[in-house]
C-alpha cells in the first residue's frame, strides 16, 4: 500500500476482546490508544497485557489526562433544557442528581459570574450565575445532557500550579511499569512542561506525544514541536480552548511546523463523529480525512468511533481506504 498515513484506534471496552483487536488490525489499525481519563488503572493494565499478547507488533499510546478537567462518574446522565440551572462542584462524591463533581479541586477560585464555560468538546455551553463556596452554578444556553467523564473547558482562563500534577505522575509511573510505547500529554504549555516528563521518564520510551489543545500550546508551538517526539492536534479541546472559526487554519499550521521539525503529527477528534452511530461517514468527513492525509498528517485518529461506537471495524475500514485513494496515483 502506498498510504503511509497511519490509523490510531481508541480501545474502549467494546473492543477490549481478543477478536475484536484482531479484526481492527486485520482492518488498518497501526496503533493502539488507550484514554487515561476513562476507566481506572487496573482495568488499563488488563488491556494492555491483553494487545500485547494479542498485537504483539501494535504500538500502544496512552493518552494522560494532565491538568484536563472533567466530570467524575455519574450516576445519571445529567439532563437539562435551555436556560435551566446546573450545579458544578469541586467537592468529591456527587453523582449527578443534586450536583455534578468534576475532577478539580479549585475550578472555583478561577471563575467568575458572567464567565462562559464549555463542556463536551465544545458542544454544551453555559454561563456562570455565580458561585458559592465550592459549587458552580451554571445556566444552561441549550437543552442537552451531561455524562461522564465528559471534558470541561473555560477559555482564555489560566491556572496556576504545577505542570506536571501528582495524578501526571502516577500514570507516567504506570505506563513506564506497562511499557506502552508512547505517552499523551494533555495542554501542554511549552518545552520545560516536555522536559519534566523527560526527567520522570529517564529513558527514549516511552515517547512523548506534546498535545496542543490551547492557546498557550499554540503561542509556544516551535519549542514544543523541538523537544517533542511527535505532536496531537486535539481538536475539541483546540477549538474550545482558542476559536473554532480558526480551526481550520491552527491544523494546518501545526502540521506544516511539524513537518519543518521532522516530527510525526497525529489528527484527532471527531473524525468520523457520525460513523459512532451510522454505518457511513459524511461527505465533510471523507474530506477532513483527505485534507489531513493530502496536508501531511502521519496519523489520523480515531476516538469514540472505536472505544464507544457502533461500528468500530467499519470506521478503520473507511479511514484507511480514504486514506489510500488520497495518495493513489490514478488521482494525482
Amino acid at each position: 500500500m502506498k498510504n503511509k498515513t497511519k490509523i490510531i484506534a481508541t480501545i474502549g471496552p467494546k473492543v477490549a476482546n481478543e477478536l475484536a483487536l484482531k479484526k481492527l488490525f486485520a482492518a488498518g489499525m497501526n496503533i493502539a490508544r488507550l484514554n487515561g481519563s476513562h476507566n481506572n488503572l487496573d482495568w488499563h493494565a488488563k488491556v494492555i497485557k491483553l494487545i500485547k499478547k494479542t498485537l504483539p507488533d501494535c504500538p500502544i499510546l496512552l493518552d494522560i489526562p494532565g491538568k484536563k478537567i472533567r466530570t467524575t462518574k455519574l450516576l445519571i446522565d445529567k439532563k437539562f433544557k435551555k436556560n435551566d440551572t446546573l450545579i458544578l462542584t469541586t467537592l468529591n462524591g456527587f453523582n449527578g442528581e443534586q450536583k455534578i463533581s468534576i475532577t478539580s479541586r479549585d475550578l472555583h477560585l478561577y471563575l467568575s459570574k458572567g464567565d462562559i464555560v464549555f463542556a463536551d468538546d465544545g458542544t454544551l455551553k453555559f454561563k456562570v450565575l455565580r458561585i458559592n463556596k465550592k459549587d458552580i452554578y451554571l445556566k444552561a444556553f441549550s437543552s442537552g445532557v451531561l455524562k461522564s467523564s465528559k471534558g470541561i473547558n473555560v477559555p482564555h482562563v489560566r491556572f496556576k500550579g504545577k505542570l506536571v500534577t501528582s495524578r501526571d505522575i502516577s500514570m507516567i509511573n504506570f505506563a513506564i511499569k506497562n511499557k506502552v510505547d508512547f505517552i499523551g500529554i494533555s495542554f501542554v504549555e511549552s518545552a520545560k512542561h516536555i522536559n519534566d516528563i523527560k526527567k520522570l521518564i529517564k529513558n527514549n520510551i516511552p515517547q512523548i506525544v506534546a498535545k496542543i489543545e490551547n492557546q498557550i500550546g499554540l503561542d509556544n508551538l516551535e519549542e514544543i514541536t523541538d523537544s517533542a517526539d511527535a505532536i496531537m492536534i486535539d481538536r475539541g479541546d483546540l477549538s474550545t480552548e482558542t476559536n473554532i472559526q480558526t480551526l481550520a487554519v491552527n491544523q494546518k499550521k501545526i502540521i506544516k511546523k511539524a513537518i519543518e521539525f521532522s516530527k510525526p503529527v497525529i489528527v484527532a477528534t471527531e473524525m468520523l463523529d457520525n460513523m459512532i452511530s451510522k454505518p457511513y461517514p459524511t461527505k465533510a468527513e471523507v474530506l477532513d480525512i483527505s485534507n489531513s492525509v493530502l496536508d501531511g498528517a502521519s496519523a489520523t485518529m480515531l476516538s469514540g468511533e472505536t472505544a464507544v461506537g457502533d461500528y468500530p471495524i467499519e470506521a478503520i475500514k473507511v479511514m484507511s481506504e480514504i486514506s489510500e485513494v488520497t495518495v493513489s496515483d490514478k488521482y494525482e
